[in-house]
């Protein structure tokens, strides 16, 4: 019902407070061109008044060329208002009471956002329709689970519906934090308990939850270059100073770590975002001892480390350190789907407590349904399963990849072939054009490439290799888009070069 007050000690008549109600709804929005309204019947009922008396307040709306009924006898707002026509003469009360609405909102006064921050890079922002798009991250829509992901969902209503009603545990439904502290402990050598898994709404809100507990403006920041954007942006937003160092072919170079008082360092050690490097042993055993110096805490982004093709996963940092200086951050949205939102920390045990309380402040908990399903998705072996599947595809796929840049393009600079779901292509120096001109130029051809900043990375301080890397991912592609893909990208290069 749309909401209409009166005031019966008001000296206006009820009859101009219906109209003036009106008017403001149309003036702000509330009611737009065509929009039904409620029957003069109805209204009265609602306003506890004679029909009479809505009635006659219709009529002048109706007059005045704001409202119009139509053949079914409903009543609608004016497609075409009477301040969208030009010569057309108004009642002047009608004039009188729009003056009225207008101008007591002239001008308003806003308190100001004091919020900044970059916006990071959206997928497909040109509109085109991109049939070869080698976006980054993202799961193949037709592996996923869905019979037994509508099984579990059944199975969890039919008999907990109940919990839809309640709030649940901030840190996360038990059951679900005992299965990741299983995963883990199983797949990445973290001694963990349930108690230090906290679920999120994906790395995302991870990263929040540690800005909230760490960073200050004018906080130091340490954080690899090239980075993922994500990490980058949300510190910024709360006053950080990014400090960036440098990768390598081993990763993060950790003799350009400072020492003295330093907080945070976030890093992606599994497959180095963008770059797709792992970071070695010696690195990262390093890594953690300049962290025990210091007395830094290392943000740990295992984002995509369920995919390893070619060796062993090592250690993550999380299981390596012995004195809690790592917050460990998974995610299901690289090996289930990003449409889940689900993620997690391992956190050292001094710091579950404040991030418990923070992830209470951001939404108090994650959503009961998903993380059930999730929950007997991982207990009954079906997520094992799904991965074994979806790596074996991944790898085909990625071969198939490999295979085609070199055969369109040589002997090809490619990084990040070990693992994870993208690799890195820095293009030759002879390349006919950088990154940025071979992507707005493959596009015109149903081809989506993307360079470091349109593929969710950034580059804090320029390197000489920078705006020649294109980020492929290959994971939501089959396999004929992918030969056909790099085949137009090939014929576009060609085209360039001709036109030099």
């Amino acid at each position: 019902m749309l909401l209409v007050t009166i005031d019966r000690n008001s000296k206006r008549s009820l009859q101009e407070q219906i109209v003036n109600e009106i008017l403001d709804h149309i003036e702000k929005g509330v009611l737009t061109p065509g929009s039904k309204i409620p029957s003069s019947r109805m209204l009265a009922q609602e306003l506890k008044l004679s029909r009479n008396t809505v009635m006659n307040a219709y009529q002048r709306l109706l007059a005045e060329g704001y409202i119009e009924t139509a053949a079914s006898s409903e009543t609608r707002v004016s497609r075409i208002l009477p301040k969208d026509l030009v010569g057309v003469a108004v009642d002047e009360t009608a004039r009188t009471v729009a003056k009225e609405v207008s101008g007591a909102r002239a001008k308003p006064k806003h308190a100001p956002v004091i919020f900044s921050g970059p916006v990071q890079e959206i997928v497909n922002k040109n509109g085109r329709r991109i049939l070869y798009d080698f976006w980054v991250g993202r799961a193949h829509q037709t592996l996923f689970p869905s019979k037994i992901w509508q099984e579990l969902l059944r199975d969890c209503v039919s008999y907990s519906s109940r919990q839809l009603a309640q709030y649940g545990n901030p840190a996360g439904l038990e059951p679900l934090r005992e299965a990741i502290a299983e995963h883990v402990r199983y797949t990445r050598a973290i001694p963990t308990t349930v108690d230090q898994i906290v679920i999120t709404v994906g790395i995302q809100e991870a990263l929040n939850i540690i800005a909230r507990l760490f960073v200050t403006p004018g906080s130091k920041v340490l954080i690899e270059n090239p980075c993922y954007q994500g990490a980058a942006f949300v510190m910024q937003s709360y006053g950080a100073d990014l400090v960036p160092i440098p990768v390598d072919s081993q990763g993060l170079d950790v003799d350009a770590l400072p020492e003295g008082d330093n907080r945070l360092i976030y890093t992606t050690p599994s497959h180095q975002y963008p770059l797709g490097v792992t970071m070695s042993l010696e690195r990262r055993q390093k890594l953690i001892e300049w962290a025990e110096r210091t007395g830094a805490y290392i943000i740990e982004d295992d984002y995509d480390s369920d995919f390893r093709y070619d060796n062993a996963p090592l250690h993550a940092l999380s299981g390596l350190s012995k004195h809690g200086h790592v917050i460990y951050m998974g995610t299901f949205s690289k090996s289930v789907g990003a449409g889940l939102r689900l993620g997690y920390m391992v956190l050292p045990k001094q710091l579950v407590k404040p991030a418990v309380h923070v992830k209470t402040l951001l939404n108090n908990h994650n959503g009961w349904l998903d993380q059930a399903v999730m929950a007997k998705f991982i207990q009954e072996g079906h997520f094992e399963r799904h991965l074994r599947v979806i790596r074996k595809d991944y790898k085909v796929r990625r071969d198939i990849l490999i295979e085609e840049l070199r055969r369109n393009f040589g002997d090809v600079d490619i990084r990040g072939v070990g693992g994870g779901m993208h690799i890195t292509w820095t293009l030759s120096d002879d390349f006919p054009v950088d990154a940025e001109a071979l992507k707005r130029e493959v596009v015109k051809v149903g081809v989506g490439l993307y360079t470091m900043n349109s593929g969710g990375a950034i580059e804090l301080s320029k390197t000489d290799k920078g705006s020649r890397r294109i980020i492929l991912g290959y994971s939501s592609l089959d396999y004929r888009q992918i030969i056909v893909g790099m085949r137009r990208v090939k014929e576009t290069a060609q085209r360039l070069s001709l036109g030099r």
